[in-house]
């Protein structure tokens, strides 16, 4: 007896914040592989990945009309501006459709040779996130997928492993910090996140998840990591004072 083929339609998170920027549709070896094209590849590299598969059929009709749809809602065709890595909208593959080696290198070159259009997503990208009904209708559309407890779940889990393997990574850790590090050197922006902090402290549910997130995080450090963190804070309040006496 033949077996029914099974289609399924995935989107791929950034590892980091969870944001959505591809969606996919094919069989079972089509979701375990990774490799799409370039520019997925470069979000991939600097983000990381999450994959989840979102709906499964046995009509292929219904998973490309499944993927049209998620492009759309979730915004990540490139000419979005949104930070995706879909190049079309969808709904044009074949069953076991790969990309070929010349067809990656065609897109790479063509991504390398146009930096004006890679400043017009930028900007298109930066407009879009400006507007307030464009900012809710993402929001909404991600709330909805997070309404799904198992989702939820899942993508938690993952967000968590994907942290950890970035933070494994000193050039990712060495990027982290000098970025901060600039952040804080400039006087504006440096405000900006004082007064971001000192909001989201004042919530007290968002205070009490925080305080409970430190507890945690210091019963697992052992007596030498936690007179170390003592005397880094204590160092570093020091320096605030001297900073201000100044």
């Amino acid at each position: 007896m033949e077996i029914e083929k099974k289609f399924y339609v995935y989107v791929d998170f950034r590892g980091d914040d969870g944001r959505p920027f591809y969606v996919g549709k094919g069989n079972e070896g089509r979701v375990k592989g990774l490799k799409r094209n370039e520019l997925h590849s470069r979000i991939k590299n600097k983000h990381g990945i999450i994959r989840e598969v979102v709906f499964e059929t046995h009509s292929e009709q219904e998973a490309f009309k499944k993927e049209i749809q998620l492009i759309q809602e979730l915004q990540t065709h490139v000419d979005h501006g949104n930070g995706g890595a879909n190049f079309t909208l969808g709904g044009d593959g074949i069953s076991g459709y790969k990309f070929t080696k010349e067809q990656s290198e065609s897109l790479k070159k063509a991504w390398e040779d146009h930096p004006e259009y890679r400043e017009k997503l930028s900007e298109s990208n930066k407009k879009n996130w400006e507007d307030p009904e464009y900012r809710k209708k993402m929001s909404e559309l991600i709330k909805k997928l997070w309404e799904d407890p198992e989702h939820r779940k899942n993508i938690s889990e993952k967000l968590c492993v994907s942290k950890k393997k970035m933070w494994e990574d000193p050039k990712y850790k060495e990027i982290v910090s000098e970025t901060m590090k600039k952040m804080w050197d400039d006087p504006v922006q440096r405000e900006k996140a004082c007064k971001s902090m000192k909001k989201a402290w004042d919530d007290p549910e968002i205070r009490e998840k925080r305080i409970e997130k430190m507890k945690l995080g210091v019963a697992k450090l052992t007596p030498e990591q936690r007179s170390e963190r003592v005397r880094l804070a204590w160092e570093t309040r020091r320096l605030k004072k001297l900073q201000q006496e100044v």
